[in-house]
């Protein structure tokens, strides 16, 4: 690429001490390496240039266009020279309109032919791209002829052969294979190796994962099966729906800046595959990363679900992670900036997780939030999935402090008073002979904690595929707004 652009004398050299014909090669050149399959586009490339140095870059130009690589590039008023030195013209005048498109020809015959039939004869000792913009009134001067040169154009044999040429290239295209899976394989690979050269976004989603996780089961080494650790446990799950919110604080300035870098270049919806796709295996590490230092040092799966209730877990887990990376891809594709995107997560973050069941209880939520809020929060799917997975089966064992005592009729047992009202109710008498001073625990079974919020045992693949049911719909929602 160095011998392509003719820079070999200051291939060592620093960008900052380089001239700005140089730098203005240097920056092509910057373009070319990454390879781009179809057009190198140049804007003005020779703009602040003597001319000298602007007839070496157009040389340069040329010399590529000659071995194949098509360029589009605007030009500020160039000499004679330069003008002659590009293959086709498109000519605009204000507003945008089409005054020319095609062959310039040697010594600019084809376009001062063109001009010429039109009313418009360019002198010989006349630069021909200046004489052009006076001509159709781009100058000083009124333009040449009473008739827009819009309409000259538009009437004329070149437009009709350009349109015709138009759609047989159109129809060219057609007949070909659809190139979106191509496109969509370029984009994810792509993707995939911009996140794996961002060391820092990766160590940040570990981070943050290992160190919640961690936090948490340092507070609860190793939980026993008392009351008051059966509500630790319940808690600890509870710190899972912490995780989208994070996610989606560490997703949606990536995801806004990708969009705009990317812009107009990928279909939307390979966009949104390809950053979906590269976010898949971080979360998945993400996951097992919390999950193994929530499980193993706090104790987990003790209950009837044993070690396949902890890989019912880890399939929770991920998710969880996935729908926080869809729900921020969704709001950053909903929003103009970072500094938009940011300021919905708090509120999305705090109605999710204080309507899910758990800050709320659902026997004491307003019937109001109850009846759809709280069945549409997929918050709620995960903690009735991982807490009923958790609790059924546990048995529990209250400590001293936890125990109700009372003590019977005269007469009666520990036994004959109080067990039909722990059958009737729930919990168990610890010591049945006596007769004095019996000791109530209000749970026999962690079943007996989790049913009365409305969460069942049964239900938990249910809850499992709704959670995964808006990871996908969330993802759908991205896709129709990008």
């Amino acid at each position: 690429m160095i011998e392509l652009l003719e820079l070999q004398e200051i291939s060592e050299a620093l960008v900052f001490s380089l001239d700005m014909e140089a730098r203005k090669r240097l920056t092509i050149g910057v373009e070319l390496a990454s390879k781009p399959e179809l057009l190198l586009f140049l804007d003005e490339p020779t703009s602040g240039l003597d001319a000298q140095s602007a007839w070496n870059l157009v040389r340069f130009l040329r010399k590529l266009a000659d071995q194949g690589q098509a360029i589009l590039c605007t030009i500020h008023q160039p000499s004679s020279l330069l003008f002659e030195s590009f293959d086709r013209l498109l000519l605009l005048q204000r507003g945008g309109e089409t005054v020319y498109f095609g062959d310039i020809g040697q010594d600019s015959s084809i376009i001062r032919d063109y001009f010429a039939r039109n009313g418009a004869v360019c002198p010989s000792n006349v630069n021909p791209a200046e004489y052009m913009l006076e001509a159709i009134g781009a100058g000083v001067t009124p333009r040449v002829g009473d008739k827009d040169w819009k309409d000259v154009w538009l009437e004329s044999p070149e437009s009709r052969r350009v349109k015709e040429e138009i759609a047989a290239i159109k129809k060219e295209a057609l007949a070909r294979p659809d190139p979106g899976r191509g496109e969509l394989s370029t984009f994810v690979r792509r993707n995939n190796m911009a996140l794996w050269r961002s060391p820092d976004y990766i160590f940040s989603r570990l981070f943050v994962s290992t160190f919640i996780s961690l936090f948490i089961s340092l507070s609860f080494l190793q939980l026993g099966n008392s009351v008051r650790e059966l509500q630790f446990r319940v808690f600890a799950i509870f710190w899972v729906v912490v995780l989208p919110a994070i996610v989606m604080s560490q997703i949606e300035p990536l995801f806004i800046f990708n969009r705009k870098s990317s812009s107009r270049i990928y279909s939307p919806y390979v966009f949104a595959i390809g950053q979906l796709i590269g976010e898949i295996p971080y979360s998945i590490l993400c996951a097992i990363l919390y999950w193994v230092l929530m499980v193993y040092p706090m104790g987990y799966g003790q209950g009837s679900a044993g070690t396949n209730g902890t890989g019912f877990q880890l399939l929770i887990i991920i998710f969880m992670l996935l729908f926080g990376v869809t729900l921020g891809q969704m709001v950053a594709a909903l929003s103009p900036s970072v500094q938009v995107a940011v300021l919905f997560n708090p509120f999305i973050g705090l109605v999710l997780a204080t309507f899910c069941g758990v800050t709320l209880p659902y026997p004491t939520m307003i019937k109001f939030w109850r009846s759809w809020l709280y069945q549409l929060d997929p918050y709620t799917r995960t903690l009735a999935a991982m807490v009923s997975t958790e609790l059924h089966g546990l048995a529990i064992k209250c400590q001293s402090d936890e125990f109700a005592v009372f003590d019977p009729p005269s007469g009666e047992t520990c036994s004959s008073w109080g067990k039909p009202f722990a059958d009737a109710f729930g919990g168990y008498i610890d010591n049945l002979a006596d007769s004095a001073a019996c000791r109530y625990c209000q749970f026999k079974l962690g079943d007996e904690f989790y049913e009365p919020l409305n969460i069942s045992f049964s239900n938990r693949w249910r809850d499992a595929f709704i959670l995964f049911a808006y990871f996908v719909a969330s993802r759908f929602l991205r896709y129709h707004k990008r």
